[in-house]
């Protein structure tokens, strides 16, 4: 696969009718990607489907992997916003309950969206994403680190960011797994990747528990 030049990003629309354009782009590559899969998208395949000519695509996205890494971002906020849902309904009381909603979320977010099992778990990487993924699960850990700061002091989860962010790497490793052997993610996965997780956290939270 090409090398992504990380300077570039994409180019993101003001007018209405540049937005429908730049939206269009993205739906199309989705299609694309769900039908054959990352390695075997092209630009020049999104601009027929979306019925636009090649350059437009490259208006807006100077190369594949910028494209790609859009794809991800728009893809991956919706883990933010089911979070927030999620813990909108629950009643929080313990770590355990929070971390419980993490790997519920996980799990649903690879599970119920096809596009993100192939961007995140693929086997080919999509250029551009795994360059900005790093800091994605920043901002994701960044997020629960707010979370868990209703039952502990925040000055006592400074290195928490960077453990969820662990968390969230080993349960993408047990899903690939479970690609890998069996073609989809199984529900026993989950059980799995519930008890790696809650014990690498459970070595966290003990100190501040005592």
């Amino acid at each position: 696969m090409q090398e992504v030049d990380v300077r570039y990003t994409a180019k993101i629309p003001v007018q209405a009718r540049s937005k429908k354009r730049f939206n269009e782009i993205l739906n199309a590559a989705v299609q694309l990607v769900i039908e054959f899969g990352i390695d075997k998208v092209s630009p020049h395949q999104i601009a027929k489907l979306a019925g636009i000519p090649p350059a437009s695509v490259y208006q807006y996205f100077p190369n594949i992997g910028v494209l790609f890494s859009t794809m991800a971002e728009v893809h991956f906020v919706k883990a933010f916003d089911m979070l927030e849902d999620n813990i909108a309904e629950k009643n929080i009381s313990s770590w355990q309950d929070l971390t419980k909603i993490l790997i519920d979320v996980a799990y649903d977010f690879y599970t119920k969206d096809k596009i993100s099992e192939i961007m995140f778990l693929s086997e080919f990487v999509a250029p551009g994403v795994r360059e900005s993924m790093a800091i994605r699960l920043t901002r994701l850990g960044d997020l629960f680190v707010e979370k868990y700061a209703i039952l502990y002091k925040k000055s006592e989860l400074d290195p928490l960011s960077e453990k969820i962010a662990i968390c969230i790497e080993v349960m993408k490793g047990v899903y690939i797994r479970s690609l890998s052997l069996h073609g989809e993610i199984r529900e026993e996965y989950k059980t799995e990747a519930e008890i790696i997780v809650m014990a690498y956290l459970g070595h966290f939270f003990v100190n501040l528990d005592r």
